[in-house]
């Protein structure tokens, strides 16, 4: 049985920006794998929405000399990627893999997903049971190969999927969004 999205009072199914929920959700991961960098978060979400961050190494490198990494980068790389990869966001026309991975590299998905909205309910993303479970699997792999420990990849996937609306799952008990 197929769920009804929910609509606003236009009568038209809600939407939520995907680079909007990108950064919530990364807020919430970062505040919870790296509370040190709260402070600073708002200043690696903008340069992650501008395209300024692509242009560094994975984790945004600061300081001179010993680059120190950044989790909040790493996290923001992460789940936005994911989302384009799971729900294809921000993909247009069949291209050949040589252009799809030449743009990849080439163009920065901040400023791609600030124009994309995507179904919602209650201002989750919905997704269906086997993208729940692929979101799952491509944030717990670029999660480990951007460099973050095998336990906090694994928090990082279920804060992903914890943030993704399953159609034909129950709402879970006490998310009454209070």
């Amino acid at each position: 049985m197929e769920e009804a999205l929910a609509s606003d009072s236009t009568g038209l199914p809600e939407t939520v920006k995907a680079a909007d929920f990108v950064t919530d959700l990364a807020r919430q991961a970062t505040l919870r794998l790296a509370p040190a960098e709260a402070a600073v978060f708002d200043e690696v979400a903008a340069a992650w929405r501008s395209g300024a961050a692509s242009r560094r190494a994975p984790g945004g490198g600061v300081g001179f000399g010993i680059e120190e990494t950044l989790v909040s980068a790493v996290i923001l790389q992460v789940v936005s990627q994911c989302l384009a990869e799971v729900l294809g966001l921000g993909v247009g026309t069949v291209r050949s893999r040589w252009r799809r991975w030449r743009e990849r590299r080439s163009a920065a998905i901040g400023p791609r997903l600030a124009t994309v909205e995507t179904p919602a309910i209650d201002g989750k993303i919905v997704v269906t049971a086997a993208q729940a479970a692929r979101l799952r699997e491509v944030a717990r792999h670029h999660a480990t190969v951007l460099g973050l420990p095998g336990p906090e990849a694994e928090v990082l996937a279920d804060a992903m999927v914890g943030a993704v609306r399953v159609l034909g799952e129950p709402e879970p008990p006490g998310d009454d969004g209070a």
